[in-house]
């Protein structure tokens, strides 16, 4: 009744009550999942029960400091808990730790509002630790929400979060629900199966209503999307082809990397009408195709490489036969200068004395024939 009450009070929903458990007792609830995000009825039973898992303390423990740094067993039982009643593959994991993660998250938070702020000192703060966290894991917490560096970076947060101006009015429903609606609404004038643009759901997402939007910045900037979308399709393009939807990123500033506005926290961008992903994907394959050839003249390089190397060896070998062929000749030279020496006192040779070749006489026959 405490709880009711406190909840009450903050002005938030209390838990959920979960009764569809009692229809898996007779099968698993089949998930119907786009892009990698749960649409559907049967995807709000399923964020209900992840919601309510990734807010356990004993489940998934809190004293991790950072949801990555959880320990992947706890995340795996978790899933093998939510698959023991929702029917869905292995590859829609990703998108169920995503809700898991964002309850992780939402729960901290919301622990630190109620149980660490209003208090000043540590002892009062683990004094008052709330029952539903083990002291252990409480400890940790208030260690890491005391440190300077932790402190600091909440300031930013806090910071960030003012400047931020336009505030969305999907609810809880996600961005990819919002977009299933406006492509099945039956007053939508696009061809079947065209997927919902961006400022479709920027518009969906941001008008009361009584079809007002939220405020005068949303207003402003809806108002530069129909301009510039006006303009696109006077000059032939389709208001609903990638063009149109490049729009909001021109209006609204480019995306931060690996999210894009409009599709959810939850879900990766579609490259289906987004010309940015697009123009992206075409940058990517520029420069893979870059690399390639880099790649390419490398190896080429490293060819006519070997090949002089190759080149340089045989030289090397031929000049070091040379080399061996000129050593022989400067040791025959030698020894017929030393042979030479013993037949002359003076150690010259006569302008006409000449050696007979291939001579077996004596040195005293020489001399007398040269009488």
């Amino acid at each position: 009744m405490a709880e009711e009450q406190e909840d009450a009070h903050r002005n938030v929903r209390g838990k959920a009550k979960l009764a569809f458990l009692g229809r898996t007792r007779v099968g698993k609830l089949p998930v119907s999942f786009r892009d990698g995000v749960a649409i559907g009825p049967i995807s709000t039973e399923l964020s209900a029960l992840a919601g309510r898992l990734g807010r356990d303390a004993n489940l998934l423990p809190f004293h991790f400091l950072k949801w990555p740094l959880v320990d992947i067993d706890y995340k795996d039982r978790v899933i093998m808990e939510i698959k023991q009643h929702f029917d869905f593959p292995d590859e829609c994991n990703k998108h169920v730790l995503k809700q898991l993660n964002a309850a992780w998250n939402d729960e901290r938070a919301d622990l630190k509002r109620e149980y660490f702020i209003p208090f000043a000192t540590r002892e009062d703060r683990i004094a008052n630790r709330p029952d539903k966290v083990p002291e252990d894991q409480w400890t940790v917490l208030v260690e890491y929400w005391e440190n300077p560096k932790t402190l600091e970076k909440a300031g930013k947060n806090i910071l960030n979060r003012k400047r931020h101006k336009i505030m969305h009015t999907g609810g809880s429903k996600s961005f990819m629900k919002h977009a299933v609606e406006i492509e099945e609404d039956p007053e939508r004038d696009a061809p079947l199966g065209t997927p919902a643009t961006r400022l479709e759901i920027f518009r969906k997402t941001h008008t009361r209503k009584d079809k007002t939007p939220i405020n005068e910045l949303a207003k402003e900037k809806m108002d530069q999307m129909k301009e510039l979308a006006d303009k696109a399709t006077e000059e032939g393009s389709s208001m609903y082809s990638t063009e149109h939807d490049d729009i909001f990123t021109q209006v609204m500033g480019p995306d931060s990397r690996g999210r894009k506005r409009c599709f959810g926290r939850a879900t990766f961008p579609r490259e289906l009408s987004n010309a940015t992903s697009n123009r992206d994907n075409a940058e990517v394959r520029s420069l893979k195709e870059k690399v390639v050839d880099v790649q390419e003249d490398l190896k080429s390089t490293k060819e006519e490489l070997k090949n002089t190397q190759e080149q340089f060896s045989d030289l090397k070998s031929t000049t070091n036969a040379l080399q061996d062929s000129l050593k022989d000749t400067m040791d025959e030279l030698a020894m017929m200068k030393g042979y030479f020496r013993l037949f002359l006192p003076d150690g010259h040779l006569s302008q006409h004395t000449q050696v007979p070749r291939n001579s077996t006489s004596s040195p005293s026959s020489a001399t007398h024939s040269n009488h």
